[in-house]
Order: C-alpha cells, then sequence, then structure tokens
C-alpha cells in the first residue's frame, strides 16, 4: 500500500464517525481539534463522546446518513457493518477510512504533531503505527528544544 501524504481543508465540510466506543472516541479526540462539525452515529455512544458537544445520534448505521458528509471513519468492531459503510461510502463519491483496517480503507491518519502555525504528519503506510509515534515524538523533541 502507498499512501499519499496530504492536507485537506474541511471547512465547510461535515465528518461522519460511525461508531461509539473507544476507537470512535480515539478518532474523535484528534478531529475536533480541527472542526466540530462531526457526526457520530451509533446504537451505543460512551458518555465521553456525549460530553464533546457533537452531535450525537444514537441509532444503527444507515446510507441516509452519508448526506451531506465529505469525509467518513468506520470505527466499529462489526465487519459486516464496516464493508456496508466502506460500499455506501464510496458510491456517494467519499473518502473512508476503516479504523481496523489500512487494506481497505482509502485514507489512514498519521501521526500529528503540532507547534504553532507548523504540523508534520508521520506515516509508516500503515505498516508500523508504534514507529510513526515514535518519530512524531522524536520531531516534538527537537522542536521543543528549538533545535529545528
Amino acid at each position: 500500500m502507498k499512501f499519499l501524504p496530504i492536507c485537506i481543508n474541511i471547512t465547510g465540510k461535515k465528518i461522519l464517525i460511525v461508531g461509539g466506543g473507544r476507537t470512535a472516541l480515539q478518532k474523535l479526540k484528534t478531529l475536533i481539534k480541527y472542526t466540530d462539525d462531526i457526526t457520530v452515529c451509533a446504537p451505543e455512544i460512551c458518555d465521553e463522546i456525549i460530553s464533546m458537544g457533537i452531535e450525537c445520534r444514537k441509532r444503527e448505521y444507515h446510507t441516509k446518513i452519508l448526506n451531506g458528509v465529505s469525509l467518513v471513519f468506520a470505527c466499529t468492531n462489526n465487519e459486516t457493518a464496516n464493508k456496508r459503510i466502506l460500499i455506501d461510502a464510496r458510491k456517494n463519491g467519499l473518502l473512508v477510512n476503516i479504523s481496523d483496517n489500512p487494506t481497505m480503507s482509502d485514507f489512514v491518519s498519521p501521526a500529528i504533531y503540532e507547534k504553532g502555525n507548523m504540523s508534520v504528519a508521520v506515516s509508516s503506510n500503515a505498516e508500523n503505527v508504534k514507529k510513526s509515534i515514535q518519530w512524531r515524538d522524536a520531531i516534538k523533541r527537537f522542536a521543543e528544544h528549538d533545535l529545528i
């Protein structure tokens, strides 16, 4: 797999997270730094997600929820549901990330470090997440000591 590192302008674009558990929360904690135009859809949504003040729809996934969405994160622990989300998103021309399956995903989330208006995104093309985090943390140490 080869992923192109890009930065996407998400101003005015709605993001959908399907899933309401730990993985969805982890994605949400990153995404909310960039936008609050996020909807979480799942029959059960953890209290921490609900307390973040974004739109939560406590219901099963249905293709209609993709209307008006620009980017989709499938964060369920159900492979069948994730495949359905993938198929529906692609039919609607949407990019989708399947949280536990980069080979099915259109994009992956990099390890990100930000300082001021500068940001660095480190990716291993979904092959070694721990190494990506180590690289990001090394860059962070350099930046925080004004070595770059």
